[in-house]
């Protein structure tokens, strides 16, 4: 099944789930605070002050990385099997809503998940006589890419441990990667046959399973509304991509392009397909937030352009003036 992303959008993942993944790093030795950062976390992750639902999808791949060399492949299996059967598999279970066949809910968990990473692409497909459960990710050549895999592996093994009262057991499985070694160590996989170099990574699920009602407590009777960003354009989710991240200041455009894995060419060029240039959109997107933080009466001034990346309330003063033509204090009063 062809993919239907556009390429040129920034791949996205919900704040909750960068929490999430971070969380796992409180296990390892030593502060958590230089690994937050190797991963390019923005330092104000768990503050609930600034209002962003958004982090670039290479957070999560950074922590995801960060973990699978920190760790032993079998420390690895351990912490994220409990951390997902525990934690994160109950969160999207509680939004399933479809329990008349395991096929309608994985469908469903399949338009979940793309809300919370917009990039990743899981859906069920009856093929050679059987139906899977696949997942498509680009990147193999990539450093995280193994532990990438193997978390969704971990992943996709709990969900359906889950919602067939541990009835499922796979026959086969696809891999990308080209050495089962460290899936062989799953206890749901012990027995299954593995194909290595697969263009997906897909999992066997018997026919009776597939088409059986799933009858989990914790699936709701309520519709939800998916919050998946309806945004196709590289300008739209770079913003929600970059957001997170203009506490720092300016945001040179060298440290956005890492934030966001792209060349600093690359970048531009983007852009200026979209009509813009990078220093007009930043500085466009500060003052927007600046003005939303400024109709907070609760907030100082000074603290407001410590939040913004400024040295100090006068170079913040004179700069906001430059930009409105009045102090923020001028502006502030407007909305008393």
């Amino acid at each position: 099944m062809p993919s239907d992303f556009n390429n040129e959008a920034i791949p996205l993942t919900q704040r909750q789930d960068v929490v999430f993944f971070a969380s796992l790093l409180r296990g390892l030795d030593g502060s958590i605070y230089p690994m937050l950062q190797q991963a390019k976390i923005p330092v104000d992750l768990y503050s609930s002050e600034n209002n962003y639902d958004y982090l670039p999808e290479n957070t999560v791949k950074n922590l995801i990385q960060i973990l699978g060399e920190k760790l032993a492949p079998e420390e690895f299996i351990q912490l994220i099997q409990s951390a997902c059967k525990n934690i994160y598999i109950p969160q999207f279970i509680r939004r399933l809503t479809q329990k008349d066949s395991l096929k309608v809910a994985l469908d469903e968990f399949a338009e979940q998940l793309k809300s919370n990473m917009t990039h990743t692409n899981v859906y069920t497909q009856f093929t050679g006589g059987s139906w899977w459960i696949v997942r498509e990710k680009e990147g193999l050549d990539k450093a995280w890419f193994t532990h990438a895999e193997l978390f969704s592996a971990i992943f996709i093994c709990e969900l359906l441990s889950a919602l067939t009262n541990n009835k499922w057991r796979p026959e086969q499985m696809g891999l990308q990667s080209a050495n089962d070694a460290v899936f062989s160590l799953l206890p749901q996989l012990s027995r299954a046959q593995f194909f290595c170099n697969r263009p997906v990574t897909a999992f066997s699920i018997p026919d009776s399973l597939m088409m059986a009602p799933v009858t989990h407590p914790h699936i709701s009777t309520e519709d939800h509304i998916a919050t998946e960003p309806r945004l196709s354009s590289f300008l739209g989710t770079f913003k929600l991509a970059i957001q997170p991240y203009l506490s720092m200041g300016k945001l040179p455009i060298k440290t956005a392009a890492q934030i966001l894995n792209l060349n600093v060419r690359t970048l531009q060029r983007r852009l200026e397909n979209e009509q813009v240039q990078y220093g007009a959109v930043i500085e466009e997107m500060v003052l927007e937030q600046t003005l939303d933080l400024l109709k907070c009466p609760s907030l100082k001034i000074t603290s407001i352009a410590i939040r913004m990346g400024y040295s100090d309330a006068a170079h913040f003063t004179r700069a906001f003036k430059r930009q409105m033509n009045m102090t923020p204090s001028q502006f502030r009063q407007q909305f008393k």
